[in-house]
Protein backbone atom coordinates (compact mmCIF):
# COMPACT_ATOMS: atom_id res chain seq x y z
CA UNK A 1 0.00 0.00 0.00
CA UNK A 2 1.19 3.45 -1.24
CA UNK A 3 0.32 5.18 2.72
CA UNK A 4 1.74 8.32 1.50
CA UNK A 5 1.15 8.74 -1.55
CA UNK A 6 4.59 9.26 -3.04
CA UNK A 7 4.03 6.88 -6.02
CA UNK A 8 7.33 5.27 -5.49
CA UNK A 9 5.45 1.64 -5.13
CA UNK A 10 3.59 2.24 -8.45
CA UNK A 11 6.91 3.76 -10.15
CA UNK A 12 8.54 0.26 -8.57
CA UNK A 13 5.77 -1.54 -10.40
CA UNK A 14 6.03 -0.07 -13.51
CA UNK A 15 10.02 -0.68 -13.58
CA UNK A 16 9.47 -4.52 -12.92
CA UNK A 17 6.76 -4.53 -15.22
CA UNK A 18 8.12 -3.09 -18.08
CA UNK A 19 11.86 -4.30 -17.29
CA UNK A 20 10.11 -7.86 -17.88
CA UNK A 21 9.02 -6.78 -21.38
CA UNK A 22 12.08 -5.85 -22.20
CA UNK A 23 13.33 -8.79 -21.21
CA UNK A 24 11.09 -10.69 -23.31
CA UNK A 25 12.09 -8.26 -25.92
CA UNK A 26 15.11 -9.15 -25.83
CA UNK A 27 14.76 -12.90 -26.20
CA UNK A 28 13.19 -12.08 -29.94
CA UNK A 29 16.71 -11.20 -31.05
CA UNK A 30 20.02 -9.99 -30.35
CA UNK A 31 22.56 -7.84 -32.56
CA UNK A 32 23.14 -9.97 -35.12
CA UNK A 33 20.18 -12.01 -35.34
CA UNK A 34 16.28 -12.55 -34.58
CA UNK A 35 12.91 -9.93 -35.22
CA UNK A 36 13.51 -7.21 -37.18
CA UNK A 37 13.88 -3.58 -36.47
CA UNK A 38 10.90 -2.32 -37.53
CA UNK A 39 8.99 -5.73 -35.58
CA UNK A 40 10.69 -4.66 -32.15
CA UNK A 41 10.06 -1.51 -32.05
CA UNK A 42 5.74 -1.97 -32.48
CA UNK A 43 6.15 -4.66 -30.38
CA UNK A 44 7.74 -2.16 -27.45
CA UNK A 45 5.50 0.50 -28.50
CA UNK A 46 2.37 -1.29 -27.97
CA UNK A 47 3.31 -3.26 -24.63
CA UNK A 48 6.04 -1.49 -22.63
CA UNK A 49 4.72 2.19 -23.21
CA UNK A 50 1.56 1.36 -22.55
CA UNK A 51 2.71 -0.15 -19.03
CA UNK A 52 5.04 2.88 -18.46
CA UNK A 53 2.42 5.57 -18.82
CA UNK A 54 -0.50 3.66 -16.90
CA UNK A 55 -1.95 6.15 -14.45
CA UNK A 56 0.66 8.64 -15.29
CA UNK A 57 -1.83 11.40 -15.34
CA UNK A 58 -1.97 10.89 -11.42
CA UNK A 59 1.66 9.89 -10.63
CA UNK A 60 3.26 12.40 -12.75
CA UNK A 61 1.74 15.45 -11.09
CA UNK A 62 1.68 14.19 -7.54
CA UNK A 63 5.02 15.90 -6.13
CA UNK A 64 3.29 19.77 -6.75
CA UNK A 65 2.46 20.13 -3.43
CA UNK A 66 6.14 18.92 -2.15
CA UNK A 67 8.27 20.61 -4.62
CA UNK A 68 8.10 22.50 -7.64
CA UNK A 69 8.36 19.90 -10.35
CA UNK A 70 5.69 17.63 -11.31
CA UNK A 71 7.81 14.45 -10.37
CA UNK A 72 11.36 14.03 -9.77
CA UNK A 73 14.36 13.47 -11.42
CA UNK A 74 14.93 9.74 -10.40
CA UNK A 75 11.58 8.94 -11.55
CA UNK A 76 12.20 10.23 -14.60
CA UNK A 77 15.80 8.45 -14.73
CA UNK A 78 14.24 5.04 -13.93
CA UNK A 79 11.88 5.38 -17.09
CA UNK A 80 14.63 7.11 -19.50
CA UNK A 81 16.71 3.75 -18.43
CA UNK A 82 14.16 1.57 -19.20
CA UNK A 83 13.24 3.16 -22.90
CA UNK A 84 17.28 3.26 -23.51
CA UNK A 85 17.50 -0.46 -22.61
CA UNK A 86 14.83 -0.95 -25.10
CA UNK A 87 16.46 0.69 -27.79
CA UNK A 88 19.14 -0.82 -27.53
CA UNK A 89 17.68 -4.18 -27.52
CA UNK A 90 15.45 -2.82 -30.83
CA UNK A 91 18.73 -1.11 -32.25
CA UNK A 92 21.76 -3.36 -31.87
CA UNK A 93 23.18 -0.04 -30.88
CA UNK A 94 26.20 -0.02 -28.29
CA UNK A 95 25.64 0.49 -24.25
CA UNK A 96 27.32 3.88 -24.93
CA UNK A 97 25.02 5.31 -27.37
CA UNK A 98 23.57 8.48 -25.39
CA UNK A 99 19.84 8.14 -25.04
CA UNK A 100 18.85 11.02 -26.75
CA UNK A 101 20.65 9.79 -30.03
CA UNK A 102 18.48 6.15 -29.21
CA UNK A 103 15.36 8.17 -29.32
CA UNK A 104 16.28 9.94 -32.58
CA UNK A 105 17.53 6.59 -34.54
CA UNK A 106 14.66 4.87 -33.25
CA UNK A 107 11.99 7.25 -33.90
CA UNK A 108 11.12 7.09 -30.05
CA UNK A 109 9.33 9.89 -27.97
CA UNK A 110 11.35 10.38 -25.51
CA UNK A 111 10.28 9.42 -22.01
CA UNK A 112 9.45 13.43 -20.41
CA UNK A 113 7.71 14.02 -23.88
CA UNK A 114 5.82 10.92 -23.42
CA UNK A 115 4.65 12.20 -20.32
CA UNK A 116 3.86 15.12 -21.60
CA UNK A 117 1.74 13.89 -24.45
CA UNK A 118 -0.19 11.82 -21.84
CA UNK A 119 -1.18 14.52 -19.66
CA UNK A 120 -2.25 16.89 -22.28
CA UNK A 121 -4.56 13.51 -24.14
CA UNK A 122 -5.76 13.37 -20.07
CA UNK A 123 -6.93 17.06 -20.19
CA UNK A 124 -8.51 16.92 -23.42
CA UNK A 125 -10.85 13.90 -21.64
CA UNK A 126 -11.62 15.60 -18.67
CA UNK A 127 -11.36 19.22 -20.08
CA UNK A 128 -10.11 22.15 -18.14
CA UNK A 129 -11.89 24.23 -15.39
CA UNK A 130 -14.24 26.46 -15.87
CA UNK A 131 -12.19 29.04 -13.78
CA UNK A 132 -8.74 29.53 -12.27
CA UNK A 133 -8.15 29.07 -8.00
CA UNK A 134 -9.91 31.19 -5.83
CA UNK A 135 -8.36 33.81 -3.30
CA UNK A 136 -9.15 31.91 -0.68
CA UNK A 137 -7.02 28.69 -2.17
CA UNK A 138 -4.10 30.84 -3.23
CA UNK A 139 -3.97 32.84 0.01
CA UNK A 140 -4.09 28.81 2.03
CA UNK A 141 -1.57 27.07 -0.87
CA UNK A 142 -3.67 23.91 -0.44
CA UNK A 143 -3.15 21.05 -2.50
CA UNK A 144 -3.86 21.18 -6.42
CA UNK A 145 -6.16 18.78 -7.92
CA UNK A 146 -5.26 16.59 -10.04
CA UNK A 147 -6.58 18.39 -13.22
CA UNK A 148 -4.62 22.30 -11.85
CA UNK A 149 -1.67 19.97 -11.80
CA UNK A 150 -1.92 19.38 -15.38
CA UNK A 151 -3.09 22.68 -16.19
CA UNK A 152 -0.32 24.06 -14.78
CA UNK A 153 2.30 21.47 -16.21
CA UNK A 154 0.83 22.81 -19.66
CA UNK A 155 0.99 26.57 -18.73
CA UNK A 156 4.70 25.94 -17.70
CA UNK A 157 5.78 24.67 -21.33
CA UNK A 158 3.92 26.44 -23.71
CA UNK A 159 1.91 29.57 -22.09
CA UNK A 160 -1.51 30.22 -20.22
CA UNK A 161 -3.53 29.26 -23.35
CA UNK A 162 -4.85 25.89 -22.11
CA UNK A 163 -8.69 27.47 -21.89
CA UNK A 164 -8.47 28.13 -25.64
CA UNK A 165 -8.69 24.32 -26.45
CA UNK A 166 -11.10 22.63 -29.40
CA UNK A 167 -14.05 22.21 -28.60
CA UNK A 168 -14.89 18.64 -29.98
CA UNK A 169 -19.00 18.02 -30.24
CA UNK A 170 -19.80 14.23 -29.93
CA UNK A 171 -20.78 13.62 -33.50
CA UNK A 172 -20.61 16.14 -36.91
CA UNK A 173 -23.83 14.75 -39.30
CA UNK A 174 -26.97 12.17 -38.60
CA UNK A 175 -25.47 8.32 -39.53
CA UNK A 176 -27.63 9.00 -42.85
CA UNK A 177 -25.57 11.73 -44.10
CA UNK A 178 -24.02 11.22 -47.34
CA UNK A 179 -20.62 12.74 -47.79
CA UNK A 180 -18.82 13.46 -50.95
CA UNK A 181 -17.20 11.02 -53.07
CA UNK A 182 -14.09 9.86 -52.38
CA UNK A 183 -10.84 8.26 -54.20
CA UNK A 184 -7.55 7.00 -52.75
CA UNK A 185 -5.67 5.24 -55.65
CA UNK A 186 -2.99 2.51 -54.61
CA UNK A 187 -0.18 4.46 -55.87
CA UNK A 188 0.88 8.27 -56.79
CA UNK A 189 1.64 6.75 -60.15
CA UNK A 190 -2.04 5.58 -60.46
CA UNK A 191 -3.28 9.08 -58.99
CA UNK A 192 -1.62 11.03 -61.41
CA UNK A 193 -2.72 8.78 -64.48
CA UNK A 194 -6.02 8.97 -63.10
CA UNK A 195 -5.87 13.06 -62.81
CA UNK A 196 -4.39 13.75 -66.05
CA UNK A 197 -7.18 11.87 -67.57
CA UNK A 198 -9.94 13.63 -65.30
CA UNK A 199 -8.17 16.80 -66.44
CA UNK A 200 -8.35 16.34 -70.47
CA UNK A 201 -11.93 14.40 -70.08
CA UNK A 202 -14.14 16.67 -67.40
CA UNK A 203 -14.16 20.27 -69.12
CA UNK A 204 -17.20 21.25 -67.24
CA UNK A 205 -16.02 20.65 -63.86
CA UNK A 206 -14.82 22.61 -61.67
CA UNK A 207 -11.31 21.83 -60.70
CA UNK A 208 -9.25 23.11 -57.28
CA UNK A 209 -6.02 21.90 -55.48
CA UNK A 210 -5.82 22.19 -52.07
CA UNK A 211 -2.88 21.76 -49.44
CA UNK A 212 -1.96 22.16 -45.76
CA UNK A 213 1.89 22.44 -44.33
CA UNK A 214 3.71 23.78 -41.56
CA UNK A 215 6.73 26.18 -42.68
CA UNK A 216 9.03 27.82 -40.06
CA UNK A 217 6.85 26.92 -37.11
CA UNK A 218 3.58 28.12 -38.91
CA UNK A 219 0.62 26.19 -40.17
CA UNK A 220 -0.96 27.45 -43.08
CA UNK A 221 -3.53 26.66 -45.62
CA UNK A 222 -4.51 27.55 -49.68
CA UNK A 223 -6.62 26.54 -52.58
CA UNK A 224 -5.81 27.50 -55.91
CA UNK A 225 -8.60 26.82 -58.57
CA UNK A 226 -7.60 26.33 -62.36
CA UNK A 227 -10.75 26.60 -63.70
CA UNK A 228 -11.30 30.06 -62.65
CA UNK A 229 -7.48 31.11 -61.84
CA UNK A 230 -8.56 32.34 -57.95
CA UNK A 231 -6.80 31.66 -55.08
CA UNK A 232 -7.42 31.72 -50.95
CA UNK A 233 -5.18 30.96 -48.42
CA UNK A 234 -5.14 31.31 -44.83
CA UNK A 235 -2.84 31.73 -41.56
CA UNK A 236 -3.57 28.90 -39.19
CA UNK A 237 -1.70 29.83 -35.96
CA UNK A 238 2.00 28.41 -35.07
CA UNK A 239 2.75 24.47 -34.57
CA UNK A 240 1.55 24.48 -30.34
CA UNK A 241 -1.74 25.83 -31.79
CA UNK A 242 -2.59 23.96 -34.70
CA UNK A 243 -1.71 20.94 -36.78
CA UNK A 244 -0.64 20.33 -40.50
CA UNK A 245 -4.24 18.08 -40.15
CA UNK A 246 -6.40 20.60 -39.68
CA UNK A 247 -4.57 22.90 -42.25
CA UNK A 248 -5.28 20.51 -44.79
CA UNK A 249 -8.90 20.38 -43.68
CA UNK A 250 -9.05 24.23 -43.92
CA UNK A 251 -7.74 23.73 -47.40
CA UNK A 252 -10.65 21.87 -48.62
CA UNK A 253 -12.75 24.24 -47.11
CA UNK A 254 -10.95 27.16 -48.84
CA UNK A 255 -12.04 24.97 -52.30
CA UNK A 256 -15.78 24.77 -51.22
CA UNK A 257 -15.45 28.52 -50.97
CA UNK A 258 -14.37 28.80 -54.19
CA UNK A 259 -16.61 26.61 -55.54
CA UNK A 260 -19.96 28.34 -53.57
CA UNK A 261 -18.21 32.08 -54.76
CA UNK A 262 -18.36 30.27 -58.75
CA UNK A 263 -21.48 28.41 -58.08
CA UNK A 264 -23.30 32.23 -57.13
CA UNK A 265 -21.91 33.83 -60.09
CA UNK A 266 -24.37 31.70 -62.33
CA UNK A 267 -21.76 29.87 -63.92
CA UNK A 268 -22.57 25.78 -64.42
CA UNK A 269 -20.51 23.05 -63.91
CA UNK A 270 -20.93 19.29 -63.86
CA UNK A 271 -19.41 18.75 -60.47
CA UNK A 272 -16.85 20.05 -57.97
CA UNK A 273 -13.14 18.46 -58.02
CA UNK A 274 -10.99 18.45 -55.12
CA UNK A 275 -7.21 17.24 -54.89
CA UNK A 276 -5.36 17.24 -51.81
CA UNK A 277 -2.27 15.35 -50.62
CA UNK A 278 -3.51 14.23 -47.20
CA UNK A 279 -5.77 10.75 -47.19
CA UNK A 280 -6.28 11.45 -43.58
CA UNK A 281 -8.00 14.72 -44.47
CA UNK A 282 -9.94 12.50 -47.30
CA UNK A 283 -11.37 9.81 -44.86
CA UNK A 284 -12.34 12.53 -42.33
CA UNK A 285 -14.31 14.24 -45.20
CA UNK A 286 -16.32 11.33 -46.13
CA UNK A 287 -17.01 9.86 -42.68
CA UNK A 288 -16.85 12.92 -40.16
CA UNK A 289 -16.22 12.61 -36.65
CA UNK A 290 -16.05 14.20 -33.42
CA UNK A 291 -12.62 14.59 -33.37
CA UNK A 292 -9.44 16.95 -33.48
CA UNK A 293 -10.69 19.05 -36.58
CA UNK A 294 -13.98 18.81 -35.48
CA UNK A 295 -15.13 22.36 -36.06
CA UNK A 296 -13.55 22.80 -39.42
CA UNK A 297 -15.60 19.27 -40.58
CA UNK A 298 -18.48 20.64 -39.33
CA UNK A 299 -18.39 24.04 -41.89
CA UNK A 300 -17.30 21.15 -44.65
CA UNK A 301 -19.99 19.12 -44.56
CA UNK A 302 -22.62 22.51 -44.64
CA UNK A 303 -20.86 23.71 -47.55
CA UNK A 304 -21.04 20.12 -48.92
CA UNK A 305 -24.87 20.25 -48.40
CA UNK A 306 -25.32 23.51 -49.43
CA UNK A 307 -23.57 22.56 -53.01
CA UNK A 308 -25.64 19.65 -53.04
CA UNK A 309 -29.06 21.88 -52.99
CA UNK A 310 -27.96 23.40 -55.88
CA UNK A 311 -27.60 20.42 -57.93
CA UNK A 312 -23.53 20.73 -57.33
CA UNK A 313 -21.87 17.51 -55.96
CA UNK A 314 -18.30 17.44 -54.53
CA UNK A 315 -15.92 14.41 -54.88
CA UNK A 316 -12.26 14.55 -53.41
CA UNK A 317 -9.22 12.40 -54.45
CA UNK A 318 -6.06 12.24 -53.28
CA UNK A 319 -3.39 13.58 -55.71
CA UNK A 320 0.04 14.28 -54.46
CA UNK A 321 0.79 18.17 -55.00
CA UNK A 322 4.12 18.06 -53.00
CA UNK A 323 6.15 15.56 -52.04
CA UNK A 324 5.90 14.70 -48.47
CA UNK A 325 7.16 16.38 -34.50
CA UNK A 326 6.51 17.76 -31.61
CA UNK A 327 8.12 20.89 -31.83
CA UNK A 328 9.67 20.53 -28.30
CA UNK A 329 11.47 17.29 -29.12
CA UNK A 330 12.91 19.42 -32.04
CA UNK A 331 13.84 21.99 -30.28
CA UNK A 332 15.85 20.18 -27.30
CA UNK A 333 17.26 17.77 -29.99
CA UNK A 334 18.82 20.96 -31.75
CA UNK A 335 20.03 22.45 -28.13
CA UNK A 336 21.38 19.05 -27.04
CA UNK A 337 25.17 18.00 -26.58
CA UNK A 338 24.89 14.35 -26.81
CA UNK A 339 24.19 12.06 -29.80
CA UNK A 340 25.59 14.79 -32.54
CA UNK A 341 27.15 12.23 -34.42
CA UNK A 342 23.44 10.94 -35.32
CA UNK A 343 22.49 14.90 -35.49
CA UNK A 344 24.68 15.15 -38.38
CA UNK A 345 22.52 12.72 -40.07
CA UNK A 346 18.82 13.78 -38.67
CA UNK A 347 19.25 17.38 -37.36
CA UNK A 348 15.32 16.75 -37.13
CA UNK A 349 13.46 13.76 -35.47
CA UNK A 350 11.96 12.33 -38.22
CA UNK A 351 10.21 8.72 -39.17
CA UNK A 352 12.04 8.74 -42.48
CA UNK A 353 14.84 6.92 -40.47
CA UNK A 354 13.22 3.90 -39.89
CA UNK A 355 12.67 4.02 -44.04
CA UNK A 356 16.84 2.82 -44.03
CA UNK A 357 15.92 -0.55 -42.23
CA UNK A 358 13.33 -1.65 -44.77
CA UNK A 359 14.49 -5.12 -45.58
CA UNK A 360 17.53 -5.32 -43.42
CA UNK A 361 17.83 -8.55 -41.43
CA UNK A 362 18.74 -7.66 -37.72
CA UNK A 363 22.44 -7.88 -37.80
CA UNK A 364 22.52 -5.18 -40.96
CA UNK A 365 20.20 -3.00 -39.17
CA UNK A 366 22.09 -2.86 -35.99
CA UNK A 367 25.38 -2.27 -38.03
CA UNK A 368 23.89 0.58 -39.86
CA UNK A 369 22.69 1.97 -36.23
CA UNK A 370 26.02 1.33 -35.22
CA UNK A 371 27.77 3.76 -38.10
CA UNK A 372 24.92 6.59 -37.71
CA UNK A 373 25.94 6.52 -34.19
CA UNK A 374 29.61 5.97 -34.90
CA UNK A 375 29.32 3.84 -31.59
CA UNK A 376 31.11 1.23 -33.14
CA UNK A 377 33.85 -1.69 -32.60
CA UNK A 378 36.58 0.72 -34.63
CA UNK A 379 39.86 1.36 -32.91
CA UNK A 380 38.65 4.93 -32.41
CA UNK A 381 35.92 4.14 -30.55
CA UNK A 382 36.93 1.33 -28.66
CA UNK A 383 40.23 3.21 -27.76
CA UNK A 384 38.32 6.09 -25.70
CA UNK A 385 36.70 3.53 -23.98
CA UNK A 386 39.53 1.93 -22.82
CA UNK A 387 38.68 -1.55 -23.86
CA UNK A 388 40.99 -4.01 -22.54
CA UNK A 389 43.82 -4.98 -25.75
CA UNK A 390 43.10 -1.36 -27.81
CA UNK A 391 46.48 0.29 -27.14
CA UNK A 392 45.66 3.33 -30.07
CA UNK A 393 42.87 4.94 -31.98
CA UNK A 394 45.20 4.76 -35.34
CA UNK A 395 43.56 2.76 -38.33
CA UNK A 396 46.20 -0.46 -39.59
CA UNK A 397 46.78 1.83 -42.55
CA UNK A 398 48.73 4.19 -40.58
CA UNK A 399 47.08 7.44 -41.91
CA UNK A 400 44.29 8.57 -39.24
CA UNK A 401 42.12 7.50 -36.70
CA UNK A 402 39.99 4.82 -37.25
CA UNK A 403 36.52 6.45 -37.76
CA UNK A 404 33.73 5.77 -39.48
CA UNK A 405 34.21 8.07 -42.01
CA UNK A 406 37.92 7.20 -42.04
CA UNK A 407 37.14 3.31 -43.21
CA UNK A 408 33.98 4.48 -45.67
CA UNK A 409 35.52 7.02 -47.06
CA UNK A 410 39.39 7.15 -46.65
CA UNK A 411 41.40 4.24 -45.63
CA UNK A 412 43.79 2.57 -48.42
CA UNK A 413 43.73 -0.94 -47.56
CA UNK A 414 40.40 -1.05 -48.70
CA UNK A 415 40.72 1.25 -51.56
CA UNK A 416 40.18 -2.08 -53.98
CA UNK A 417 36.99 -3.17 -52.31
CA UNK A 418 35.91 0.57 -51.97
CA UNK A 419 35.65 1.45 -55.30
CA UNK A 420 34.25 -2.38 -56.43
CA UNK A 421 31.15 -1.76 -53.85
CA UNK A 422 30.92 1.74 -53.29
CA UNK A 423 32.08 3.46 -56.77
CA UNK A 424 29.24 3.51 -59.09
CA UNK A 425 27.07 5.75 -55.99
CA UNK A 426 26.77 9.30 -56.30
CA UNK A 427 27.88 11.06 -53.20
CA UNK A 428 30.19 8.28 -52.42
CA UNK A 429 32.42 10.52 -50.95
CA UNK A 430 29.69 11.87 -48.71
CA UNK A 431 29.24 10.53 -45.38
CA UNK A 432 25.92 11.81 -44.77
CA UNK A 433 24.71 10.73 -48.34
CA UNK A 434 25.73 7.48 -47.82
CA UNK A 435 24.68 6.47 -44.60
CA UNK A 436 21.39 8.64 -45.11
CA UNK A 437 19.72 7.31 -48.19
CA UNK A 438 18.55 3.66 -48.23
CA UNK A 439 20.27 2.10 -51.06
CA UNK A 440 23.62 3.78 -50.45
CA UNK A 441 23.19 2.94 -46.50
CA UNK A 442 22.89 -0.97 -47.99
CA UNK A 443 25.79 -0.90 -49.83
CA UNK A 444 27.84 0.68 -46.84
CA UNK A 445 26.88 -1.78 -45.04
CA UNK A 446 27.77 -4.51 -47.45
CA UNK A 447 31.48 -3.00 -47.66
CA UNK A 448 32.12 -2.83 -43.96
CA UNK A 449 30.94 -6.60 -43.54
CA UNK A 450 33.60 -7.08 -46.39
CA UNK A 451 36.27 -5.52 -44.72
CA UNK A 452 35.94 -7.88 -41.96
CA UNK A 453 37.16 -5.39 -39.34
CA UNK A 454 34.24 -6.49 -37.03
CA UNK A 455 34.39 -9.64 -35.74
CA UNK A 456 30.60 -9.09 -34.45
CA UNK A 457 28.90 -9.31 -38.43
CA UNK A 458 31.60 -11.89 -39.81
CA UNK A 459 29.50 -13.31 -42.67
CA UNK A 460 30.70 -17.37 -43.59
CA UNK A 461 28.97 -16.48 -47.01
CA UNK A 462 30.55 -13.13 -47.60
CA UNK A 463 33.79 -14.70 -46.51
CA UNK A 464 34.09 -17.19 -49.44
CA UNK A 465 32.60 -14.70 -51.58
CA UNK A 466 35.65 -12.24 -50.82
Amino acid sequence: MDSTLTWKQHIDEVQRKVTKTVNALGSLGGSTWGVTMREMRKIYKGVAVPQMVYACSAWSNANWRTRDKPYTERTLSKLQSLQARASRVISGAFKATSIPALDIETYLLPVELQIFKHNVNALGRIGPGDHGPTEGETRRNKKKSPRRAIEQSITDRQGPNIRRQEHITPYIVPPWWQGPQTFIEASIEEAQARHEQIIQDELDAIHIYTDGSGIDGSIGAAAVCTTTQETKSAYMGDETTSTVYAGELQGISLALQIAQEDRSKGNRRSKVAIYTDNQAAIRSTARPKGKSGAYLLKNITQQIDELRTQDLNTEIRWWRVNPPTFNTWETSWVSETRGRASFRHTPKPSRKVLDLHDGLIKKRSALLMQLRTEKIGFNDFLFGRRVPGITSNRCPCGSDRQTVAHVLLRCRRHRQLRDQELGQLRGRNNLRKLLNERNAAAKAIKFIELTQILGQFLDRDLNRQS
